[in-house]
């Protein structure tokens, strides 16, 4: 080979014809960019290794848990999972630094700025001592379809943050979401279920097979006793989510709950201790609505609560709560709107179905002598509706009222001779007195006290 052909096809032997200089810049550009190579290949196959080992996770379908668990075990800074309501889900355990306190999700959103959670990617919030801040926080939301899950912080304790560890989180946040949304679609499923069961359960069909194996499959028991609740829907507003109603009345009386969809309203069938006091478990009940319905900001909306109910009577139950809204819906003004059955007692199918201008006039036909100005007529009424919540007992009325049981006695004669309804022995006077006081009360008439007034406390009275 000529020296020509040999400078033509040997890069080396044509480096050397151009001189020293020119050798040491291409090799060190050369060894500079071999070098790039090599520690671009390294991110690459560490990026890979972390990649496989949380997808093996979310493959073995360990859990969220074990997501945080696998992606601790990767960086030696503590990381935590903290929900969209700022509780920690999950957090490092076995990391030096994990002893920390869980970062303020708060605080660093309000340093950092608007996170994009379209396109969700790691950010880093600079320490700012004067805010509170401390240390650097690695941020990612955990966010799926648009829906925020959780959020993602790792704490630069034990070693700087470095692109690895943003990889980490990244893919972390992602196998995170998926894992979430995976869930989020087996609870619904579950609710529909629970529902289903909710509804099979009013209509009667506790002893079909097929509801008794759901309600295995679900660990509820189908034959147990349970106050149904009727959660009136409002006009004009969309129907409420059950699932939420349901969670809410759950976490405060820590009983089970089916609820489901009525006809106008949210059903909930609450499972009632046993043995227990079926009183004080309704009394419990309506106290937790009246907080419910503040929660979901609907301090007005109208509430029907029966008794303690078998399984076999949750028709009746049904009915009879729809009832309790009607009368509410047609009559009640303002005050309490959570009205238990045994409030309005028997008197309620007539009021509920009954013309609401032929009931008033059958309030003005008993009581009418009463509704007007005549002096005392306010006390009279009172004992008179004092005289049934006590069962028509004398001595009970007069302890209540705090007056002897011989004025109980002569008011109870006033009553009659102004009235001619004979409410001491006479069933028949009883029903038209209690049936007018009923659409007196729940008209909110300033004589008769509220239902429960004396059940509700100080506080619920300036809220309800």
């Amino acid at each position: 080979m000529t020296a020509a052909s040999k400078t033509l096809y040997d890069p080396a032997a044509k480096l050397e014809t151009e001189g020293g200089l020119g050798v040491t810049f291409n090799s060190r550009v050369m060894q500079r960019d071999a070098t790039d190579l090599e520690r671009r290949y390294e991110e690459l196959a560490r990026r890979h290794a972390t990649e496989l080992r949380l997808a093996e996770v979310a493959a073995s379908r360990g859990g969220i848990a074990a997501l945080i668990s696998a992606a601790a075990a990767m960086t030696s800074n503590p990381m935590w999972l903290i929900d969209s309501r700022h509780r920690v889900v999950a957090r490092s355990t076995q990391v030096h630094g994990s002893e920390f306190r869980p970062p303020d999700v708060t605080l660093l959103l309000k340093t950092y700025g608007p996170v994009d959670l379209a396109g969700p990617e790691p950010v880093v919030v600079a320490v700012r001592p004067t805010a509170g801040i401390v240390r650097r926080h690695l941020l990612v939301p955990v966010v799926r379809d648009s829906v925020l899950f959780s959020w993602l912080v790792v704490g630069e304790v034990s070693a700087p943050l470095n692109r690895d560890e943003a990889w980490l989180a990244h893919r972390a946040a992602f196998h995170l979401a998926g894992e979430y949304s995976t869930q989020q679609r087996i609870a619904r499923v579950s609710w529909n279920v629970r529902a289903a069961l909710a509804r099979s359960l009013v209509r009667g069909s506790y002893r079909d097979e097929d509801v008794a194996a759901a309600a295995d499959y679900l660990g509820v028991r189908a034959d147990a006793d349970r106050v149904l609740v009727y959660l009136a829907d409002a006009p004009g507003d969309a129907p409420r989510d059950e699932e939420t109603i349901s969670t809410l009345v759950n976490e405060a009386l820590g009983a089970e709950v089916l609820g489901t969809r009525g006809r106008d309203g949210t059903l909930l069938l609450i499972e009632a201790p046993h043995p227990s006091a079926h009183m004080t478990v309704v009394q419990r009940v309506k106290k937790v609505m009246r907080c419910v319905i503040r929660q979901l900001g609907e301090p007005d909306a109208i509430v029907g609560i029966s008794a303690v109910t078998p399984a076999d009577g949750l028709q009746r139950s049904y009915r009879e709560t729809r009832e309790v809204v009607q009368c509410v819906d047609r009559f009640a003004r303002s005050g309490n709107r959570v009205i238990a059955v045994d409030d309005l007692g028997p008197a309620r199918l007539l009021v509920a179905n009954g013309d609401s201008d032929a009931v008033r006039r059958y309030v003005d036909d008993a009581l009418g002598p009463l509704l007007g100005d005549l002096p005392g007529a306010a006390d009279l009424l009172r004992t008179l509706q004092c005289f049934f919540d006590s069962g028509r007992s004398v001595r009970e009325s007069a302890a209540r009222l705090k007056i002897h049981e011989n004025t109980v006695r002569l008011r109870l004669a006033k009553v009659r001779d102004l009235t001619g309804l004979n409410v001491a022995t006479n069933s028949n006077d009883q029903l038209s007195a209690q049936t007018a006081l009923l659409v007196l009360r729940l008209e909110g008439h300033p004589a008769i006290p509220p239902f429960d007034d004396e059940n509700i406390d100080p506080r619920e009275k300036n809220t309800s």
